[in-house]
């Protein structure tokens, strides 16, 4: 496959996603998180599936990704939740990837190649290797769409970048998807005990980045 079908392949895939999202109402329900909520509930089964192909749609086109992580704690609860937008966040991250690294990989250096975002990742992939995925992920330093594809123009391997990125992104997910959960639940019990989850989770979340930007200071 020669770069211009490459290219021309990824302009179909993001133009496509972009008028299934216009056209069937989705950016108007990702607006409004309630009319999100009541759409996945109405799918019965098929929620769960729905749920993580919109996450993954989602993630790919760099918007948010906050308002439906929130309908994922409030519609499954937190450990499906938890589960769901854990698989359709990796779905995302790994397909954004794939397309900066093998098929749209010109238009995104064109678009990313001279960023801040790119010349510090890719200078923490090559002097730091997995622990720049822990800083960028764990600590809200770049946006998480633009980071799926500045990682796909770095050096780092894809299964490597794949399943670390889900790793380092569940402790913050888990904190706004139990949080969701708990308000949701309905339960006085239920609420108060995965509140507590979810704020010792934080507070650790909290000593960790720390830890990592102290080490991050101590090798400038």
């Amino acid at each position: 496959m020669n770069k211009i079908t490459k290219i021309i392949i990824a302009i179909l895939v993001l133009v496509g996603l972009a008028v299934i999202l216009v056209k069937s109402g989705a950016i108007e329900y990702l607006k409004d998180r309630e009319k999100l909520e009541t759409l996945i509930k109405s799918l019965g089964i098929w929620g769960p599936v729905a749920y993580i192909g919109l996450y993954a749609a989602v993630a790919i086109t760099c918007i948010s990704v906050l308002p439906i992580t929130l309908v994922g704690g409030i519609v499954f609860g937190p450990v499906m939740g938890i589960l769901y937008t854990a698989i359709g966040a990796s779905l995302g991250l790994s397909l954004a990837f794939l397309i900066a690294r093998y098929i749209a990989r010109k238009p995104m250096e064109n678009k990313f190649g001279n960023t801040e975002t790119f010349k510090k990742i890719n200078e923490g992939v090559k002097n730091e290797g997995w622990f720049i995925l822990a800083t960028t992920r764990l600590l809200p330093i770049f946006p998480f769409g633009i980071q799926n594809y500045v990682y796909g123009l770095t050096s780092i391997g894809f299964v490597q970048y794949a399943v670390l990125s889900t790793i380092f992104i569940l402790p913050g997910t888990s904190v706004f998807v139990m949080l969701a959960g708990a308000v949701a639940s309905g339960d006085k019990g239920t609420a108060v005990k995965y509140s507590l989850i979810a704020s010792l989770i934080f507070f650790a979340l909290t000593m960790i980045t720390k830890v990592i930007a102290k080490k991050s200071k101590a090798k400038k």
